[in-house]
């Protein structure tokens, strides 16, 4: 290997100011589809721990009903939660494709914003559930080469978008290969 010279390296600093800032792009919403899609699996939930609840009162003795009571309380609550939880992920979840990258932004209590560079990108794939064809959306899967924790899931997009972005992020990998 051949030594470098001083005069052949370079490691400046960036000035940070200067850098492109993702919080200023316009992010395109997922689908108020994928809230329905979120609340039937939030009810789905719901009925199962209900009908435990039913059986409960059903075959446990009457001394254990006041501790069914706050079980039906606290599903309430939880079930109250999840409810307004998902119409927040919804509204506050988004994404955006640009030139060198594709962001995707989701969360309410625990806002995280994911930006994956083409570079990093290993495949892409469309992805379609019994619901999500009930629906008429999709969602759009991009694995990374870091590992299942840098890959991105946009869901609730509409197919034909999701299958245009795939298109799309699948030039853009081949002309960084």
């Amino acid at each position: 290997m051949d030594p470098v010279t001083s005069s052949e390296f370079s490691n400046f600093e960036l000035e940070v100011a200067s850098l492109p800032k993702f919080e200023e792009v316009k992010l395109h919403p997922v689908s108020k589809k994928y809230l329905v899609k979120l609340q039937v699996g939030t009810a789905i939930s719901v009925l199962f721990f209900a009908v435990g609840l039913f059986l409960g009162y059903t075959f446990l003795s009457p001394q254990l009903h006041v501790y069914l009571n706050w079980a039906v309380i606290l599903l309430v609550i939880l079930f109250s939660w999840s409810i307004f939880n998902n119409s927040m992920y919804v509204k506050r979840s988004g994404y955006a494709l640009r030139e060198q990258d594709i962001i995707f932004q989701r969360g309410f209590l625990f806002e995280k914003t994911t930006v994956v560079p083409f570079n990093r990108i290993q495949h892409v794939t469309v992805e379609r559930s019994f619901l999500d064809k009930m629906l008429n959306i999709a969602s759009l899967k991009v694995f990374t080469a870091g590992g299942s924790g840098s890959d991105v899931s946009v869901p609730g997009i509409r197919p034909e978008t999701a299958t245009s972005l795939k298109g799309e992020i699948s030039g853009r990998i081949y002309k960084h290969a």
